[in-house]
């Protein structure tokens, strides 16, 4: 969301059979790179070294639920 006006700036919605974090380096790549990123907010689903690791790179922070199920 892009705080300064309300507008929404990106949104994806997955299947049941396609996972939420593997989708979440394409989704923040169809943010212009000198668009600055503030927060990435998410679910549980998003709580992951792979999404917390694209989001940092961006220069963002993660706010996300805490997952629920660890699989090792």
């Amino acid at each position: 969301m892009d705080t300064a006006c309300g507008n929404t700036r990106e949104v994806e919605f997955t299947s049941h059979r396609k996972g939420d974090s593997p989708v979440l380096s394409d989704f923040l790549s169809q943010i212009p790179p000198d668009d600055q990123i503030g927060t990435v907010t998410g679910d549980g689903a998003f709580d992951t070294r792979r999404c917390h690791a694209a989001i940092q790179n961006r220069g963002g922070a993660a706010v996300m639920l805490i997952r629920k199920k660890v699989r090792f």
